[in-house]
């Protein structure tokens, strides 16, 4: 039994489980307890007062934890199988945890309490209101859309798993269409092969415009301008603080991108003997040129070839003093028929089953993916198990992303290339200065095909129903840069399925690329670095882990680096005029 479920009468017993928490070195804990037993009379008072929350509380839990991991279950064989039966049932879950959440009645009485600030006081009482408070908010719809939104959601989710592209005359997969991009010479097959990566678009077009208006719809209803920003708002982001911080990304960023992608261009039409104008968007390695080309001479992806993925990671996380072996065993990291072509990670039941899903090549992209997945991972994995079962989840998505991209750039790190792939030092010499020149036109690449989603969904939620297709390539070529190819008018932005599945989420992986700078420069002045060093490890546990969701994400970043967000730190480190 939790702590926070207990009577007033037992008040006790309660206080007793609070003084061992307030022992811990944890600060938060430390605080709680400071907190709820500095007058023992006035709490037995809110206690008593709180004696219907608390038996909310309790009966809530009893629904949503098994309803949760019965869910994930459901996605991860989904995932791994693309059988139906299991897009099916976690399809019937998910209906049926928005419509726990979609009582009003409930709702009206979490919004009195939520409203009642001198009785909910209490930290770890107050945030898990706050967030079952959230959940409800934003499930709020009618039955009819919540009917809707699930079983369209069902049947595009299947389409993304079960299809593969066409590619001379033959079903391909996203690896092998990757590959493809990545080596072949000839532009007419390349181009070839980046059409057919968009061939999912047209199939799932009028399914993710009529997922938009039908989100759109609910948010109406609860008074929201649309669902873009009732996303934002019900995730703790304050829109225009995001796009304050979006729009000054931008401009710091412009002059250096468009700096190194001159130097790419140059490099891309050497190599495939075209003209730097007649560069077109099959050239650049990448479906979505979300990823940049290797340009320099060294082919970072010939170190990867003979080592075990899987071995690497476990020894970098190691070095750290964290275990993912238990992970890793859980989990399903290589491509097959039928399977979920991209990756991801999920905690199962929040008591330790966290599992990543790949499809690993022996390249430096799958080495960084699984690094990256495993950030998420090590983040759920070592939560508190003292903590309640609603903080025991990262601060926000975004810090988890933050985590996740920290540890994916490691395959870029001297350090790591040295101690944990085993490069010589003449490799290291060879290899470090273009693998850091690598490493921010990467991340500037990202960032600006970041910005083009975020700002095509706020667009697109605006109006589902305008020329998307016009839209989405005048964004692509004022923020990538790139050349819309000549006639093209194709839903390409439904090719990517977070547009569809995972709707306005990419904010997160920009707010969390910032974070990862942030925390990077925190650990670097403080802790002496990423690689082999279990002191840093442990911070990461008792600084960002172990306090799980107890604050929100800006108040978690300060607690860890001891500032709110820095956008500075990811502009000195990619983005300034002295960096490679």
């Amino acid at each position: 039994m939790y702590f926070y479920v207990i009577p007033w009468p037992n008040q006790q017993r309660r206080l007793g489980r609070l003084v061992k928490m307030g022992n811990s070195s944890f600060k938060p804990y430390q605080t709680v307890f400071e907190q709820v037993t500095a007058t023992t009379e006035m709490m037995v008072y809110k206690e008593e007062a709180l004696i219907p929350f608390y038996e909310f509380l309790d009966s809530y839990l009893s629904r949503v934890k098994p309803l949760l991991k019965d869910r994930a279950l459901a996605e991860w064989n989904a995932a791994i199988t693309g059988e139906s039966r299991y897009t099916e049932q976690a399809a019937r879950l998910q209906e049926e945890y928005k419509r726990l959440h979609a009582d009003k009645e409930t709702f009206t009485q979490l919004s009195a309490w939520h409203e009642d600030n001198e009785a909910m006081d209490e930290p770890l009482l107050h945030r898990q209101l706050k967030l079952i408070y959230l959940a409800y908010a934003a499930n709020q719809w009618d039955s009819d859309i919540i009917s809707q939104v699930t079983k369209l959601e069902k049947e595009t989710n299947e389409k993304y798993i079960t299809f593969r592209s066409s590619y001379e005359g033959r079903q391909v997969s996203d690896n092998e269409l990757l590959q493809v991009l990545k080596t072949e010479l000839d532009s007419d097959k390349l181009r070839q092969a980046w059409e057919a990566s968009k061939e999912i678009g047209e199939q799932v077009e009028a399914d993710v415009r009529q997922l938009a208006r039908l989100r759109n719809q609910a948010a109406h209803k609860l008074g929201y301008r649309d669902f873009f920003q009732m996303s934002l708002t019900l995730s703790e982001i304050k829109e225009e603080a995001l796009f304050s911080v979006l729009n000054a990304l931008k401009a710091e960023t412009d002059a250096p991108f468009a700096r190194l992608k001159g130097k790419l261009d140059a490099a891309l039409a050497k190599r495939y003997s075209v003209p730097v104008e007649s560069l077109m968007p099959w050239h650049y390695h990448d479906p979505f040129f979300q990823q940049a080309p290797e340009i320099s001479h060294v082919n970072r992806d010939h170190f990867f070839e003979d080592v075990s993925l899987e071995a690497l990671a476990v020894k970098s996380y190691e070095g750290i003093g964290l275990d993912v072996q238990d992970i890793l065993g859980r989990s399903d990291l290589y491509e097959r028929e039928g399977k979920y072509q991209h990756a991801f990670c999920i905690d199962i039941d929040r008591e330790g089953d966290v599992r990543v899903i790949c499809n690993l090549r022996p390249d430096a992209r799958w080495a960084s993916t699984l690094l990256h997945e495993l950030g998420h991972a090590v983040y759920d994995k070592y939560h508190d198990p003292q903590m309640p079962y609603l903080l025991r989840q990262p601060a926000h998505t975004l810090s988890t992303e933050a985590i996740a991209m920290l540890m994916g750039r490691l395959t870029y790190n001297p350090a790591w290339l040295e101690q944990i792939l085993g490069l010589s030092q003449s490799d290291i010499a060879q290899v470090a200065p273009s693998a850091a020149a690598q490493q921010q036109l990467d991340m500037l690449t990202f960032t600006r095909w970041a910005l083009v989603v975020v700002h095509f969904e706020q667009a697109m939620y605006a109006d589902p129903d305008q020329d998307l297709n016009t839209l989405w390539w005048q964004l692509v070529n004022d923020l990538q840069m790139l050349r819309k190819p000549e006639g093209r008018d194709k839903p390409d932005w439904a090719a990517k399925i977070h547009i569809a599945l995972y709707p306005v989420y990419y904010q997160n992986y920009i707010l969390g690329e910032l974070s990862a700078s942030q925390i990077l420069h925190y650990i670097d002045a403080n802790l002496g670095g990423l690689v082999n060093n279990p002191a840093m490890g442990q911070w990461l546990v008792e600084r960002i882990f172990r306090p799980g969701a107890l604050h929100p994400w800006d108040e978690a970043l300060s607690y860890a680096t001891g500032e709110t967000l820095q956008p500075t730190y990811f502009v000195g480190q990619f983005a300034a005029p002295n960096t490679p």
